[in-house]
């Protein structure tokens, strides 16, 4: 008896199941092919010398690079002290991300032994900013009306590194230089990762409109103050104050932990009766005592500015921290 047509699907039926059956296992087994093939290539190290940078870093990296702070978050760059573990990470790692301008001269020590492997994965945010840079603490003017904007000489009538001179290394402070050291972050970990490249661009250029954002908010929080010089405890914002037109009169310390001799405080002191100057402000890295002095003595205000040098690690430690000094700088300037 000849079979029914309905009989003949029947019967092809398991043929067809079995081919898709098959079809849907080989993808299977070459998404499985490639997740551990992912999951057995090791992503990149990447090793960051303090906060500000980790921070950066690990913004643009997200999960598809390890990220890790070589600092202690309670030890600032200019007090640490390299040990054998510390040798190890750099050695280990793919990249290392510093601020450079002799921020780590502990690092620039420890590499000139191996420099050739250490220029091919040493990344310094701050290239490409040397017609920016700083050089001069500010000047101690009694007059006003001479004094020097920032109280900086930007130095364009001579040539600085023939001289010996060096950079103010702060520039992690101005959120516009930020910016173009992310850029230098985005530009590594693609050179070093091409696989990758795509999400480090697009990462990275969202973080960069966010400081974008924090550079807007700085300029709209501080229009309309009339009073707008201050002193700080280092000279660690030169390039802030130059930023948003803030006058820079003078620093409690002349010399980091160096104690100012009664001599220079005296000048400092008469600065800031002649300017009218109403705030002075302290860091938290170090004793407030000082600055608590001189307020007292001047009838005028202290408050706190962060270098942003240690802390609580993290990707909005950057951020969180300006967003600080903004209300710090607002609620003590009106």
């Amino acid at each position: 008896m000849p079979l029914r047509s309905g009989t003949a699907a029947s019967l092809a039926r398991p043929r067809w199941l079995s081919l898709l059956s098959m079809i849907a296992l080989l993808g299977v087994g070459i998404v499985v092919a490639r997740l551990e093939a992912a999951e057995t290539t090791p992503k990149r190290r990447i090793l960051t010398t303090f906060a500000p940078i980790h921070s950066w870093a690990l913004n643009v990296a997200g999960e598809d690079a390890t990220v890790e702070l070589l600092l202690p978050g309670d030890v600032g760059p200019h007090d640490f002290q390299l040990r054998p573990q510390d040798l190890r990470k750099i050695r280990q790692a793919d990249l290392l991300i510093a601020n450079g301008l002799g921020m780590e001269g502990w690092l620039e020590k420890a590499i000139q032994g191996n420099a050739k492997e250490s220029a091919r994965k040493i990344v310094r945010t701050s290239d490409g900013l040397k017609g920016e840079l700083i050089y001069h603490l500010p000047t101690l003017s009694l007059d006003p009306a001479t004094a020097r904007k920032g109280g900086h000489d930007h130095g364009h009538d001579h040539d600085h590194e023939a001289a010996g001179e060096a950079p103010n290394p702060h520039v992690w402070l101005d959120p516009i230089y930020a910016q173009h050291a992310v850029t230098n972050i985005i530009n590594a970990l693609s050179q070093a990762d091409p696989a990758h490249a795509g999400g480090y661009k697009e990462r990275g250029l969202a973080y960069i409109g966010r400081l974008q954002q924090l550079d807007r908010d700085i300029k709209t929080r501080l229009t309309g103050i009339t009073n707008r010089t201050i002193v700080t405890y280092h000279d660690a914002f030169p390039y802030f104050c130059r930023r948003y037109a803030i006058d820079l009169a003078g620093v409690v310390e002349e010399v980091p932990s160096v104690e100012p001799s009664p001599k220079y405080l005296a000048g400092l002191s008469a600065v800031v009766r002649a300017r009218g100057v109403r705030v002075i402000f302290t860091e938290p890295q170090f004793n407030p005592r000082l600055v608590r002095q001189i307020s007292r003595d001047l009838k005028i205000r202290f408050a706190e500015l962060d270098v942003l040098e240690t802390g609580q690690p993290g990707p909005l430690f950057y951020e969180e921290g300006m967003r600080r000094n903004l209300q710090a700088l607002d609620t003590s300037l009106r």
